[in-house]
């Protein structure tokens, strides 16, 4: 991930972050961490963070010097198909415990950015929970800490709710929150839409 634009100054060159859920999987997550700082990176993001105490992890980056970018909310029962919460209708509760723990997980670890996964779903009652759900995350979110929606492409995660940009932005326009924001990601959008540029 290009970042920068989240701490809300001018990027003077391109800063780059390791994605942990991709790059040094060969290794235990606080070593990945070094490892990437090691390698040159500016700093990290992490998919699912949780099996390693947000405190561990802050020592790590601490250690490493890195910033931690983003994290993602948990993604449910993927044994089960599920790849987020925050619109799959009857897991209300689920979802919320899902931000709640996202939330405190990036407040101890000092994540600038948490992903709210909305899931695999579809329809107008999903879109209401979705809205809900992020109303709910951007109104408890961390002070300095932005919410994150990502359109993911049909071929990587089939049925995902926010499947394309203009769905993104509808969905900013629905919750009225200054820190929810979409995350770009040229990769999903390239195969969303064709042509990035």
């Amino acid at each position: 991930m290009v970042f920068g634009a989240l701490q809300g100054g001018e990027v003077d060159g391109m800063l780059i972050s390791a994605n942990l859920g991709f790059l040094f999987t060969d290794l235990p997550l606080l070593s990945a961490v070094q490892a990437a700082a090691e390698a040159g990176f500016d700093a990290v993001e992490v998919h699912f963070p949780y099996a390693v105490p947000a405190s561990d992890l802050r020592c790590a980056l601490d250690r490493a010097g890195l910033p931690l970018v983003s994290l993602n909310t948990a993604p449910g029962d993927v044994t089960e198909g599920e790849f987020g919460l925050a619109a799959v209708v009857g897991r209300e509760d689920a979802a919320r415990a899902a931000v709640d723990q996202a939330m405190a997980y990036a407040a101890t670890a000092g994540a600038q950015a948490v992903h709210v996964m909305a899931g695999r779903a579809q329809g107008d009652t999903a879109g209401a929970m979705f809205v809900d759900v992020l109303r709910y995350a951007c109104d408890n979110a961390p002070a300095g800490v932005t919410v994150l929606i990502e359109p993911l492409n049909p071929k990587d995660v089939p049925g995902y709710f926010l499947a394309d940009i203009d769905h993104a932005a509808r969905v900013l326009d629905a919750v009225k929150r200054a820190n929810l924001k979409i995350l770009f990601d040229c990769y999903h959008i390239a195969l969303i839409h064709g042509d990035v540029a």
